[in-house]
């Protein structure tokens, strides 16, 4: 949290003590400030989440809900931060239902769509797929990307990895904390996680959620 702080700081302070400034030099730093002011609200978001997950006195709060609202919610949360980003999303023809926390199973899909962009290098597109099978919708996220380096699968949804090499300014950095925070969530739900590298190139994150039971006669 303190790297995007000092960055805030340190931009916002050259604007405001130095009055040469052009406009294209104010616009740059400002640009800075707001995407380290999103980042920060995505790892809140996502600290938030494990808390609330951690802490053994906060349960979910499932309710049913319509899968196609469901996306449609996570659509446009995605597409606030990446409005230039086309998803090809495939969901069931009949109604489907989900009992969930919505606001949780939102944050794990677009948290997911999230890491896509950033990491999948070559990326020419983006699926988000619903089906069902037996009583659970499967969630997939694929992307046509780079893949995941073999060492980091089996530790991905850990929240620890070596960054290697990475920039300290990365978005990567946030990506650690997001996955562990998505294999929390479909763990309260008690569903299960995986991802696996495409032999076609890419990789594919799936989750499992349980269908709402059809209580009409």
């Amino acid at each position: 949290l303190r790297t995007p702080l000092t960055t805030i700081y340190g931009s916002s302070s050259v604007i405001v003590e130095n009055k040469d400034l052009s406009r294209e030099q104010i616009l740059k730093l400002a640009e800075g400030i707001k995407e380290d002011a999103q980042w920060l609200m995505g790892m809140v978001e996502n600290l938030l989440s494990v808390t609330r997950i951690d802490n053994g006195n906060v349960k979910l709060i499932k309710t049913p809900v319509v899968l196609e609202e469901l996306v449609d919610s996570v659509l446009v949360r995605f597409r606030k931060r990446y409005p230039k980003q086309n998803i090809r999303v495939e969901i069931p023809d009949e109604f489907v239902m989900v009992s969930v926390d919505a606001v949780l199973i939102e944050q794990v899909t677009v948290n997911i769509l999230e890491n896509a962009v950033q990491h999948a290098r070559g990326m020419t597109t983006l699926i988000l797929r619903v089906y069902t099978k037996g009583e659970n919708a499967v969630f997939e996220i694929i992307d046509d990307g780079c893949g995941i380096p073999k060492e980091r699968l089996d530790r991905i949804f850990t929240g620890y990895f070596e960054t290697g090499n990475l920039p300290v300014d990365n978005q990567k950095r946030n990506m650690g904390i997001g996955l562990s925070v998505c294999a929390s969530v479909i763990k309260a739900h008690d569903g299960e996680i995986m991802v696996e590298n495409l032999k076609e190139g890419g990789c594919c994150f799936r989750f499992t959620l349980k269908m709402e039971e059809d209580t009409d006669e």
